[in-house]
């Protein structure tokens, strides 16, 4: 049986269910339209110019500055590929899926302005 998530009921069942029995997953309609709905409106900030930490901004010490076009590209990818870090073995598959349901379960909220290909 298909998992949907809603971003408000997943549950530690559900959770063991993914990891450890491979249960597929899917996001409900409402978490769908959440998120296209979080992201046009992240889109038309963008295109409007308005200054977002943290997206066309730096952060920490250089949230002032503001990033052009093609800094901003270059940040996003800088911040995906300053937190993909490790050490020691690759974690366990159930690991993994626990921790990537848990992640889209937040997302499914729809305040991150993540884009759904995500």
């Amino acid at each position: 049986m298909t998992i949907a998530i809603t971003g408000k009921n997943l549950t530690i069942e559900d959770l063991v269910r993914v990891a450890r029995d491979q249960e597929k997953v899917e996001l409900a309609p409402e978490a769908l339209e959440r998120i296209k709905k979080c992201r046009a409106m992240l889109d038309k900030k963008v295109e409007a110019r308005e200054t977002m930490y943290g997206v066309n901004t730096g952060i920490g010490e250089f949230s002032e500055v503001v990033l052009n076009d093609e800094q901003v590209k270059q940040f996003q990818r800088y911040l995906i590929y300053n937190h993909a870090a490790g050490i020691g073995k690759p974690a366990p598959v159930e690991h993994v899926r626990a921790a990537m349901v848990s992640r889209c379960n937040v997302h499914a909220r729809g305040h991150s302005g993540c884009r759904l290909d995500i």
